[in-house]
């Protein structure tokens, strides 16, 4: 087996897919280095994780030229856990998946990239495989495993997010003129509890997935700071929002 790297290789895989065979990885922009560019001359960042990093490279580039960001939604997660000397030791299917709502785990620190009139969002749903080593170094939760890289494993869905009107459906008319962000997400679960959702590795429209309360608050925060939501009081503790289009 060859040597894990520090580099993720789903990073580069996306890259080298996006980039086509006539395309160009790694091009320099302004004083940056962008990720790839099709042979047609669209730019391509793919950022993996959250996109606070791309705040202020993007916001130059995006002065002058259109870019859209790739960002992986995890469906299905095979982990593989070797040991320090890198001999397979088990491998399991993760009982998490992702959800579109996790796109807002990595707005919420730019979340004013998405408003930019040259930066779309394209979601890609994908499968991967996790790669971690059993060496004592990681971290105490994981019991000291390390993860080592990611890769992918099959891709099955794309989904572009322009503003501000792909945004306004992750405000289904299910919740109410005002409401809290305990009333959002409680009036998308109980809608979900009598509309069961699909089961499927394809986008769905958001109000089908699955939606956490943390991630719900994430959601909320970024669709106010991008205009979707005006805040009109308060109710106990909560901020009180109503849809602002």
């Amino acid at each position: 087996m060859s040597d894990f790297s520090r580099e993720s290789t789903l990073h580069n895989q996306l890259k080298e897919l996006y980039a086509g065979t006539e395309g160009q990885v790694e091009v320099p922009i302004e004083t940056f280095i962008c990720d790839c560019r099709t042979k047609h001359g669209e730019l391509i960042e793919v950022q993996t994780n959250s996109f606070g990093p791309l705040r202020y490279k993007l916001q130059i580039i995006a002065k002058n030229y259109c870019i859209k960001i790739i960002h992986p939604i995890v469906r299905n997660r095979i982990i593989e856990t070797y040991s320090a000397d890198r001999v397979l030791l088990r491998k399991r299917l993760s009982p998490k998946k992702g959800s579109i709502w996790d796109l807002f785990k990595a707005l919420i620190f730019a979340p004013e990239l998405i408003i930019h009139k040259n930066i779309i969002l394209e979601l890609v749903a994908l499968d991967i495989t996790d790669t971690r080593i059993e060496d004592g170094k990681g971290s105490w939760r994981r019991k000291g495993i390390s993860l080592k890289d990611k890769a992918l494993l099959s891709l099955h869905d794309t989904r572009t997010l322009l503003y501000p009107v792909d945004y306004q459906s992750f405000l289904p008319s299910c919740i109410g003129e005002t409401f809290t962000i305990r009333d959002f997400y409680n009036g998308i679960k109980d809608w979900q509890i009598s509309h069961p959702p699909l089961s499927s590795s394809l986008f769905s429209e958001p109000i089908l997935e699955p939606l956490s309360y943390s991630t719900a608050q994430k959601a909320i925060y970024v669709l106010h700071r991008i205009g979707l939501l005006k805040r009109t009081g308060k109710k106990g503790n909560f901020y009180l929002y109503r849809k602002n289009y």
